[in-house]
């Protein structure tokens, strides 16, 4: 089994993290701007950006991107405690079923935890199978479904 190694996504992960970040969109039929790609990026790789980024690397700390997840903090009305949502997270279909999944996600809970958040969240479409067959093992359905109320 090939070590997966998570770190925080650097500025020379530029055009892998954009090539993952696409397959993700795309996956769900979303279509970006090139402006949103770079200010995404732009608060990815701040030091103390509002949304924080994760990259997975087969062999090396220094391999390239085999996966990324993005996710961010924020406060909650039933707890005094922060919580943390998992936002993105897009593994490369060659990589896939190895690990990689499990990894990003045991590494936002583990900045979660470390941060001192209630608890960790995520979406995904209802008939992403492929996706839930790993949330369905480590994570818990919690019955709620999500609505969307365009403001713009």
């Amino acid at each position: 089994m090939v070590e997966i190694v998570v770190n925080p996504i650097i500025p020379a992960d530029r055009d892998r993290w954009a090539e993952l970040w696409r397959g993700y969109l795309d996956f769900y039929e979303t279509r970006l701007p090139p402006e949103i790609y770079d200010h995404t990026w732009q608060r990815l790789i701040a030091p103390e950006g509002s949304i924080h980024g994760l990259g997975a690397r087969l062999g090396s700390a220094t391999a390239p991107l085999a996966g990324i997840v993005h996710y961010l903090f924020h406060p909650h009305a039933w707890t005094p405690k922060e919580v943390c949502y998992l936002q993105d997270l897009f593994v490369d279909p060659t990589a896939r079923r190895g690990g990689v999944g499990r990894a990003l996600i045991e590494a936002v809970a583990a900045a979660a935890r470390d941060r001192g958040c209630h608890r960790l969240y995520w979406t995904t479409k209802e008939d992403n199978a492929t996706a839930r067959s790993l949330y369905d093992r480590i994570g818990r359905f919690n019955g709620f479904i999500r609505y969307d109320y365009t403001l713009d």
